[in-house]
């Protein structure tokens, strides 16, 4: 809540420099649906505000976008509660959605990169399971396809079964000496392998497979993925992972440049995602507001001028809305290059992007938990 309402203050203070004083109405609505819908009410009944901003939580944006729409003004929701613009045609969302990310990872991966095969592991809870449905279908609808999907329990440490089963890894052993070496040897090839969590669980994952000799797999995530505590924990193990988020700090984009520069310098601090959808849910609508100077519109006017909006260009890109009220951006889509985390090429050569492939870690190591042995033991290696 607070930092939404950091990107609001924002969105006012750059408006008000250049239009005008705007005044915003702060409501605590807590968790509980009566009494978003109360501050609704409230809200509604003072005739100089034109529109809503908000709610974060599912538990309470049901009751708020309901409210809005019966009140007849303009709400901007910033959740990610499926169907929440089916309340009404006063009822827009702007903030980042499962499928949203599910589209733009699958765009990229299979009409960028040129991946035709895929295999997704996700944790067994309602993200994951929605992310990883999303993902494949978002995938065979571009002429691609998921091989094979597996999931773990929320909070998982080891990911051997899981990859084991996955990839059908084998294992063949020989004996030099007094040692058994034991290779694992992968039964199953793609492209790219989709873990739609958290970039902990990531760091955690990601050394098993070299650990399985599963070569030549690129990485795929979801916004959870966008921390520089994932190269901090991960390494060399991530290098070249590709992922998507509605906002990204560093980004080149006009409107990014210009609200991280503007947050940094008012807050002191670094903005994040949630700051910058309410910056530009904030933003939509008093640019609508702002589009005829010589008169206020009506709530009613306001939300035609919303619905028609085009080439507002805010701290997450341009955006539009579709005809049923979604916001419409292009996601950022981000690679770990370098050690860094930076925008991924719009084209990739396909040199370039065999190179990438054959890229293993610099830095060898054993997954956390196997202290070296895996399923196979102490004496176990992937290639020693």
């Amino acid at each position: 809540g607070e930092a939404a309402l950091r990107g609001v203050l924002l969105a006012a203070e750059v408006f008000g420099s250049r239009y005008g004083a705007v005044t915003v109405y702060v409501k605590d609505v807590g968790a509980e649906p009566g009494a978003a819908g109360d501050a609704v009410d409230e809200l509604v009944g003072d005739e100089k505000v034109l529109g809503l901003v908000g709610p974060l939580l599912s538990s309470t944006s049901t009751e708020v976008a309901r409210r809005a729409q019966s009140s007849r003004i303009p709400l901007v929701t910033l959740t990610q509660k499926e169907g929440i613009t089916r309340a009404g045609d006063y009822v827009f969302r702007n903030f980042l959605t499962t499928a949203q990310q599910a589209e733009a990872l699958a765009d990229y991966a299979v009409n960028v990169m040129r991946l035709k095969r895929f295999a997704v592991m996700h944790p067994e809870n309602y993200y994951g399971r929605d992310l990883a449905a999303l993902f494949e279908r978002e995938v065979a609808r571009r002429g691609g396809e998921v091989v094979g999907s597996v999931s773990y329990a929320p909070g998982n440490r080891d990911f051997s079964g899981q990859l084991i089963q996955l990839f059908e890894i084998g294992m063949e052993e020989r004996r030099e000496g007094r040692r058994t070496i034991r290779e694992y040897i992968p039964g199953v090839e793609v492209d790219a392998l989709f873990i739609p969590d958290s970039y902990e669980t990531v760091a955690l994952a990601a050394p098993y497979l070299d650990y399985y000799s599963i070569e030549g797999v690129r990485l795929l995530g979801a916004n959870g993925w966008n921390s520089p505590e994932l190269v901090k924990e991960a390494g060399d193990y991530v290098e070249g992972a590709v992922f998507v988020d509605g906002y990204f700090s560093e980004s080149t984009r006009p409107g990014t440049m210009e609200f991280t520069e503007r947050f940094r310098e008012t807050f002191g601090m670094e903005p994040g995602e949630i700051e910058a959808q309410a910056y530009d849910a904030a933003r939509v609508i008093i640019t609508a507001i702002n589009e005829d100077l010589a008169a206020v519109p009506s709530r009613r006017a306001l939300k035609t001028r919303i619905k028609r909006m085009e080439g507002y260009e805010g701290a997450c890109g341009e955006l539009s809305f579709d005809r049923h009220r979604e916001a419409v951006k292009k996601l950022f889509v981000l690679t770990v290059r370098d050690g860094m985390i930076v925008e991924a090429p719009e084209e990739i050569p396909f040199e370039e992007e065999m190179q990438n492939l054959e890229t293993t870690p610099a830095t060898p190591g054993w997954p956390e938990g196997t202290d070296g042995a895996g399923a196979g033991g102490p004496e176990s290696v992937g290639e020693l």
